[in-house]
């Protein structure tokens, strides 16, 4: 017999007995393609516990793709662009999609929505929400300039003052940035903390209140961004806050000889690198300040959504994809993607003890994970829905540097200082915050006169416009 007829004989034996019952041989898994933000913290896909778990649950072949674009948004335009395999993105951390883009590829085809709906989201993995923002402020610079945690906005100048001028980190070299910050993010910006000593401030609904008075335009909004402007004068404030990034204001706090005294964020271990509790302990946080009326308010959290995967229209195994993303969605996976191997990292509580959010406990943490290399997860990136019995159940584990405890004892001495529920607030303008936004950092810095009278009523006559 011809070689090539025997071979092409023993080629199709083989793949029929892996499909004959009894034969010993499986037939092999569906290969699923998906794409994964990359992540120095992910030490190995191929082991990683997570991956395993959600493959043995399936009996998927997850073939995992780094993405190493950091725009989500650019990313997703190469992708359906081109002739990819990728049947799911996952999205998580700051590969994230700018607000409107996932609809559009759905009307525009590119997107499958099971049931019509952005079902696989993600709950559970960030700081459970209170305050929108905290300050954080240096323990050790404050100790060495003997000055205590400030109270006031009066006596939060005075400390800004002395960190530029006191050498606080005693290397003889006038490289201290009191104040820091960055515009990518509204938690971010330290001006929008400091307006809430003058006023209500709420950007996450254009400044608006249930009564739809536009806080923006009134004199107490105008006294806070004053002051902010007398800041950045005196160079307390970081000039470059107009350009500075999120990852560079990180590289700023996280540098080894400490050069910042204070900055904002909704929780500490979003800016200090989880590998970095030396740093992290330099922080405290500070409850909001009072302005010369006594007015103090944190500002509200912004309460969205976060969708944590997509499945592409043109993949061929929608059916797969959903089982996986449904499997990641149960809680049982969930708790693994925020918490890590069960019975190694964590434990359930017997409900004795008194959780970081003072009610009874429900979980126990051995091995912190989050944002740490580690291969038990994948950090917070895909669908989860952790119940929230767990998220405001974690005991604490007496690691003083254990950003969820840290953070937890910020959010808690903010309580008291919700002055607007979220309930009933009007739908965010884009080009009312967009107009907003961009006058605020241009009084900040001088810009624009917010002394002069003229400028400051073309800009609450051009903002009530917009609101009409």
């Amino acid at each position: 017999m011809n070689r090539k007829i025997c071979k092409l004989l023993t080629i199709v034996l083989v793949i029929s007995l892996m499909y004959v019952p009894g034969c010993g041989m499986k037939p092999q898994p569906d290969i699923l393609h998906v794409a994964i933000p990359f992540s120095e913290k992910i030490q190995d896909i191929d082991t990683n516990y997570y991956i395993n778990y959600l493959e043995e649950k399936t009996g998927l072949d997850i073939v995992v793709s780094f993405v190493k674009i950091e725009s989500c948004d650019e990313y997703l335009e190469v992708l359906l662009d081109s002739r990819s395999e990728i049947d799911i993105v996952l999205f998580g951390g700051s590969f994230v999609p700018s607000d409107g883009v996932l609809e559009e590829y759905v009307a525009r085809g590119d997107i499958y929505l099971p049931d019509g709906e952005f079902k696989y989201v993600s709950e559970g993995w960030d700081t459970p929400a209170g305050a929108g923002t905290v300050l954080w402020i240096s323990k050790e610079w404050l100790v060495k300039l003997g000055m205590p945690i400030p109270e006031t906005t009066e006596e939060f100048e005075a400390v800004l003052e002395a960190f530029k001028t006191g050498d606080p980190n005693g290397n003889g070299i006038h490289d201290e940035i009191p104040l820091a910050g960055s515009l990518d993010e509204y938690d971010l910006d330290p001006v929008e903390f400091l307006l809430g000593s003058f006023a209500v401030n709420d950007p996450y609904h254009s400044r608006m209140t249930v009564d739809g008075k536009c806080m923006a335009t009134c004199n107490a909004y105008r006294e806070g961004i004053e002051y902010c402007n007398e800041l950045f004068d005196k160079g307390l404030i970081y000039d470059g806050l107009s350009e500075c990034s999120y990852a560079q204001l990180c590289e700023m706090v996280n540098r080894p000889v400490p050069v910042v005294g204070a900055f904002t964020s909704s929780s500490i271990g979003k800016v200090i690198y989880g590998g970095n509790p030396e740093v992290m302990a330099r922080y405290v946080h500070v409850p909001p300040l009072k302005g010369p009326d006594g007015t103090a308010a944190a500002m509200l959290p912004e309460n969205k959504t976060k969708i944590g995967a997509v499945i592409l229209s043109r993949s061929e195994k929608k059916e797969e994809a959903q089982l996986l993303l449904d499997t990641m969605m149960t809680e049982e996976a969930s708790l693994i993607a925020r918490f890590g191997e069960p019975g190694v990292d964590w434990d359930y509580s017997d409900g004795k003890d008194i959780s970081i959010y003072m009610i009874p406990s429900t979980i126990i943490t051995r091995n912190y994970i989050r944002d740490v290399v580690q291969n038990k997860n994948l950090n917070g990136v895909g669908p989860m829905a952790v119940p929230e019995k767990y998220i405001f159940g974690v005991t604490w584990n007496g690691v003083n540097s254990d950003s969820e405890y840290v953070d937890a004892r910020a959010q808690m001495a903010y309580l008291d200082f919700f002055v607007q529920a979220g309930d009933g607030l009007p739908e965010r303008n884009e080009e009312l915050s967009e107009y907003l936004d961009g006058y605020m950092i241009m009084f900040v810095t001088g810009e624009k006169d917010i002394t002069d009278d003229g400028v400051w009523k073309k800009y609450v006559s051009d903002a009530e416009r917009i609101i009409k």
